[in-house]
């Protein structure tokens, strides 16, 4: 293992560790689809899943440049275990899976989404300043008009 996958590793361990969450966390280069998705918690599995490549990408569209790629990826992982810890997603999703109105669907993935920001921004406050504009910028898909300084 080289020493930065051993750096992305430390980090991991250590948000699982203030998170009390022990959900199985894959880092793996690359999403296997079309779209840049940088992380993915299943529901099924309980495991998250961190695709690199993608991280660096958006990291780089976001920021200008991959350097703050670590506390980018920290705010990536910390969203994710935002979903694990959260107790009403299962809930929430079946009711987004079940609804056939697309505006329901849409508030119940703002709902998912900004509860799993709310538990990142408590879990790593340190880094509220780019974790803020990762999720205006996130946000922005579900709609949001209204941003958090």
């Amino acid at each position: 293992m080289n020493d930065y996958s051993n750096v992305l590793h430390l980090i991991v361990r250590r948000l699982q560790e203030q998170a009390r969450i022990n959900v199985p966390i894959q880092l793996i280069d690359y999403f296997p689809g079309e779209r840049l998705i940088g992380g993915k918690y299943s529901l099924e599995t309980n495991k998250i899943t961190i695709y690199m490549e993608e991280v660096r990408k958006q990291c780089i569209l976001l920021f200008g440049s991959d350097d703050h790629l670590n506390d980018y990826f920290t705010v990536i992982v910390a969203h994710e275990l935002g979903h694990a810890a959260d107790k009403n997603l299962a809930m929430l999703a079946k009711q987004r899976s079940t609804t056939l109105c697309l505006n329901k669907k849409r508030q119940l993935s703002f709902i998912i989404e900004d509860n799993a920001w709310k538990f990142a921004m408590k879990l790593i406050p340190e880094l509220t300043h780019i974790l803020v504009t990762v999720r205006n910028k996130s946000m922005e898909l579900y709609g949001e008009r209204e941003t958090i300084e």
